[in-house]
């Protein structure tokens, strides 16, 4: 007789309604918004728990979270592709971890579509316009906006999501640069594939530097003022990675100083862990106060058709769990 799986899920309701409503095997879905007391009694005798983090705080884990001593919990499923999140000293023998992604395509289109709005000063025409102000127009002698044809971009990182960028990207007839620890072959949507040690032998080259990599040791602090000062005085710097590969103090001061020409950021160095909490500032620099830079609250990814394609797959590796079949996406620590 095959068994049935408590299934606890935590932080995403959308992913616990889709798995109470698709799943095909004998299971209980419970939902839990936060890691409070209530979630902790919950997952004590889970079978699957999906969550972004476990044993610290996610997106960095800097806070350390308490744990339950759990002895069924069969695998730790993240809802999203991060797993800086999991203290995997923390997760107990023959438990599982698998992540998931499926965020290339709405980061991709972020990325595309602030930068063309960065060109065009498209936000700050309409809302100009909207208080009847011609000044932009061409009748007005407005100054002429740019274009993203022909500019040059480096993309740190080219997996998933740097791929995407690149495929977008070509459209526009960019010079399109890869930078990646290990030499990729290049492909027809990039000029050049780089090692990450040449990066500051091309920095001087790039209208914008955009972040895709994961935060480890060798990334944290990646972008810092010694290569700051080495960009193009208008180079545009865009995070959709983590906060911390870019040095907070060395990239606030190199804003508000207009060393370079801003920055499109969505993802932060601090987090509010109350999420009912609006009002929250993303560093202890005043980031949101600066005029050059477009800042968004890690928004990138979050799209409807992205929630469903990671709500599907997190139901096929719980179903492939159940019926002992191979796992998409495991992680092996």
């Amino acid at each position: 007789m095959k068994s049935h799986y408590k299934i606890v899920v935590q932080g995403t309701k959308l992913i616990a309604d889709y798995l109470k409503k698709n799943l095909e095997i004998s299971n209980s879905v419970f939902y839990s918004k936060v890691q409070d007391d209530e979630f902790l009694y919950k997952v004590k005798n889970a079978d699957v728990v999906v969550t972004m983090s476990w044993g610290k705080s996610m997106f960095g884990g800097k806070g350390v979270m308490k744990i339950p001593d759990v002895k069924k919990l069969k695998l730790i499923h993240t809802p999203g592709a991060g797993i800086d999140g999991i203290n995997f000293e923390k997760v107990p023998p023959n438990c599982k971890i698998c992540n998931v992604y499926e965020h290339e395509v709405p980061i991709a289109e972020y990325c595309l579509a602030n930068m063309l709005n960065w060109e065009t000063k498209m936000i700050q025409k309409i809302n100009r316009f909207k208080m009847l102000d011609w000044s932009d127009s061409l009748f007005s002698l407005g100054a002429p906006h740019s274009e993203l044809r022909g500019k040059c971009i480096g993309i740190i990182g080219y997996g998933r999501i740097g791929k995407e960028i690149a495929y977008l990207l070509h459209v526009f007839k960019t010079k399109t640069y890869a930078f990646t620890r290990i030499k990729k072959k290049k492909d027809k949507f990039i000029n050049k594939s780089i090692v990450m040690n040449n990066f500051e032998k091309y920095i001087s080259e790039l209208d914008y530097i955009i972040l895709c990599c994961p935060l480890n040791k060798n990334t944290k602090n990646l972008i810092n003022k010694s290569n700051i000062k080495l960009m193009k005085k208008s180079a545009v710097i865009i995070n959709i990675a983590r906060g911390d590969i870019i040095n907070e103090e060395d990239f606030y001061l190199a804003l508000k100083n207009n060393i370079i020409g801003g920055g499109i950021i969505d993802t932060w160095y601090k987090y509010p862990i109350n999420k009912n909490k609006k009002k929250f500032k993303p560093s202890k620099y005043d980031f949101h106060k600066l005029n050059n830079l477009i800042m968004t609250p890690h928004t990138s990814a979050w799209s409807n058709k992205m929630i469903i394609r990671r709500s599907s797959l997190i139901k096929k590796n719980i179903e492939n769990l159940y019926y002992k079949k191979k796992l998409y996406n495991q992680i092996h620590f």
